[in-house]
């Protein structure tokens, strides 16, 4: 971002003890409706758009707010219309990091904003092969919104009598184009697949991504959100690409996959609806969240479903604090009777971080393990 996009101004300070007052400035194109501040702190929402904090007009294209934060507290924040695909943007028209201050001495910060989210076009020349965009599509169980893209395979528009088997993915922003990515990388699994394709390693299959919500932590978290995800991707979402989309159905061609929180919530919807998924991979997956709840329900389960997943790690940083959780999954998972290679796939990657970048390396094992033509 340019100096001259994001820059501070500092005047005559307010300070009150332990806190300071901080006003927030914000320039924006003409006709542009409410502008919203959310963030890390409470009084920002803690990233919940229900919280978040509408700034006052003062004219056409400028908005405003003060908030009184704790001393030396570290904020992190961003401006939106109200959910995440209002989002403002960088001069590049790239989705920004999240701005960060420290409560010191600053008491004014003023932001330029050019453009959103939203009124940027999908960039289509980034994608390999057939991508249909659905937008707004409505979850009765979460009560929101979301895109949800749909990559068919080569095949798709000259055969018409053909029917594919269908792989899930979470985190939908991340895994075709790195322009929508909030770490502004991708998994490329519209190259990675066609060129899986091309070389006949695997059979043709149907991509489904579901962007996350706002909050995308809850909602991917069997002990919060979860549950009511899950039924939105059986109850609401499969069943409509069924009908939409020349699918095979049946559990035995129906897979999940995700990475982080994601790879947490594709275990579940395997573990959980195994008659309905008969495959869940699981990148990095986060599960020690929640006080290793799922790892608990795995070892205290009186049942063993039927199905294949694959679980796969790094060694580096948040990847190393995973670990342990991941050796237990594994070792439970193994006592159940669930054989590494015919009924899962696990690998630790020797240097690979939790990023986009990595899971796109890695990604290719996952596929071949469920759909690789032998």
């Amino acid at each position: 971002m340019s100096k001259a996009f994001f820059y501070w101004l500092i005047f005559s300070s307010y300070s009150f003890g332990q806190i300071q007052q901080i006003t927030f400035l914000v320039s924006v194109p003409d006709s542009t409706d409410d502008v919203y501040l959310i963030g890390s702190h409470k009084k920002l929402g803690n990233w919940n758009h229900s919280n978040a904090v509408k700034l006052k007009s003062v004219n056409d294209t400028l908005f405003t707010t003060t908030v009184i934060f704790p001393t030396n507290k570290n904020i992190e924040f961003k401006f939106t219309r109200g959910d995440w695909e209002k989002e403002a943007l960088n001069e590049n028209l790239s989705i920004p990091p999240n701005h960060t201050i420290k409560v010191e001495n600053q008491d004014t910060i003023y932001y330029v904003i050019s453009s959103w989210k939203d009124w940027r076009s999908f960039p289509m020349e980034q994608i390999t092969g057939n991508m249909i965009i659905h937008k707004n599509v409505y979850s009765p169980q979460l009560d929101n919104k979301r895109t949800v893209l749909v990559w068919l395979p080569p095949s798709y528009n000259n055969n018409p009598s053909k029917r594919y088997p269908v792989l899930y993915l979470h985190d939908g922003q991340n895994v075709f184009t790195s322009d929508f990515s909030l770490s502004g990388k991708e998994w490329r699994l519209d190259e990675t697949v066609t060129a899986l394709i091309a070389d006949q390693k695997i059979e043709e299959i149907i991509m489904v991504a579901v962007y996350h919500g706002e909050n995308r932590t809850a909602e991917y978290s069997p002990k919060h959100n979860g549950n009511d995800y899950a039924d939105f991707l059986v109850s609401t979402i499969k069943p409509w690409i069924d009908k939409q989309y020349r699918t095979k159905p049946t559990r035995e061609n129906t897979a999940v996959l995700g990475s982080s929180m994601g790879g947490i919530i594709s275990f579940h919807l395997g573990w959980e609806y195994s008659n309905v998924f008969s495959m869940a991979g699981c990148l990095s997956p986060a599960f020690l969240v929640d006080r290793s709840e799922i790892v608990k329900r795995v070892k205290n389960s009186k049942y063993i479903p039927d199905f294949k997943f694959t679980i796969q790690n790094g060694t580096e940083e948040l990847e190393a604090q995973f670990q342990p959780s991941i050796n237990k999954m594994i070792k439970y998972l193994t006592k159940k009777g669930y054989n590494k290679g015919s009924d899962y796939l696990y690998r630790i990657y020797d240097g690979a971080y939790h990023t986009e970048s990595a899971w796109a390396d890695q990604v290719n094992e996952t596929l071949l393990f469920f759909f690789g033509l032998n």
